[in-house]
């Protein structure tokens, strides 16, 4: 568990938790059930004498924040507050000091009645039904198109997304798939050239417009790519136009 300070969410651990405390609220779960898919998707920090200590004052510290403070995490973070087991994770005293006063506000806090629950937004997972090999037609600003090839596909919490790779054409007509095997692949120019970049597919109806899949299979020049670009959708146009000189 990496941490940069005493603060509750100086730590990785800490701030892990946070999203996925967030994300849970937003999916509509009650108190008792964000803790029990917390303690089971973080098994390992709550059966860790170091971690399980930050695990549950996070949930009870995030639980009071959004309304939804759960009496099993509430006895749980009092528990880890007046052991003092926390503090031994401090070697310095002067951050034993520091964190024994975030614990005590943490403290103070836990025992005032909880605002009432505040709306979370609900998470948008980013989805894809393209597959490694897809050809995709992108309508530049200029009205011409270019070529995506999905090289590879990333799953985790946010979603299914695509990684695509920009293909050195340039036209009107989509070439035949002979054609587009023998197409080059475009690069960033520099000492560490970005040759794919994960691609969110639009969800209005007017950017969904300007991309299209061509029913076309062809072989990836590039199996993965370990220098991507991350790229929503608002800044597809500004990217293909300043790292690969496309517009």
């Amino acid at each position: 568990m990496g941490n940069w300070g005493t603060a509750l969410y100086a730590d990785d651990l800490a701030a892990d938790l946070r999203d996925d405390f967030k994300d849970a609220a937003g999916d509509g779960l009650s108190p008792a059930a964000i803790v029990d898919r917390l303690v089971a998707e973080y098994a390992s920090s709550v059966d860790d004498v170091d971690e399980r200590g930050t695990f549950w004052l996070v949930l009870a510290d995030m639980g009071w924040r959004l309304g939804r403070l759960d009496e099993r995490a509430l006895e749980e973070a009092l528990a880890v507050i007046d052991s003092g087991r926390d503090l031994a994770r401090w070697d310095q005293p002067r951050d034993r000091t520091k964190r024994a006063a975030v614990l005590a506000k943490v403290r103070d806090q836990l025992l005032t009645p909880p605002p009432p629950p505040k709306r979370v937004a609900t998470r948008i997972v980013a989805t894809t039904t393209w597959e490694v090999g897809d050809v995709i037609a992108f309508r530049l600003l200029s009205g011409r198109q270019t070529l995506l090839r999905v090289i590879d596909l990333r799953d985790d919490k946010g979603g299914r997304i695509a990684v695509c790779e920009l293909l050195d054409w340039i036209g009107e007509e989509i070439p035949p798939v002979g054609d587009i095997d023998r197409l080059g692949v475009r690069f960033q120019p520099g000492r560490n050239p970005i040759a794919a970049f994960m691609f969110c597919q639009p969800r209005r109806k007017a950017d969904q417009a300007r991309v299209r899949p061509t029913g076309l299979r062809s072989n990836p020049a590039q199996s993965r790519c370990r220098i991507t670009a991350w790229c929503l959708w608002p800044q597809l146009d500004r990217l293909i136009h300043e790292r690969f000189g496309v517009e």
